[in-house]
């Protein structure tokens, strides 16, 4: 149980494992809390994750019958994506 609770927390952290509160950063231990707030985000709001992700623009796309219509996630390339 003890191996269960160092992994779960990184040692000097405040805060419980709360699915209900955002990870606190307290300036240390960035990938933690990086990570932590990552899933947070996505588990919350995924529509929001996106947005963080790629910017509050839908980018667009025409197809060949001239209409314009959004482009769909995988359809994104390393250019047009902000990482």
């Amino acid at each position: 149980m003890r191996d269960l609770e160092k992994m779960s927390a990184l040692q000097g952290m405040l805060e419980g494992q709360s699915v209900t509160r955002s990870p606190y950063f307290n300036e240390q231990h960035y990938n933690w809390w990086k990570n932590h707030i990552e899933n947070y985000i996505q588990a919350d709001d995924y529509k929001l994750w996106i947005i963080i992700e790629n910017g509050p623009y839908i980018l667009m796309k025409t197809t060949e019958d001239g209409k314009t219509v959004p482009k769909k996630s995988n359809e994104l390339t390393q250019m047009t994506s902000r990482n």
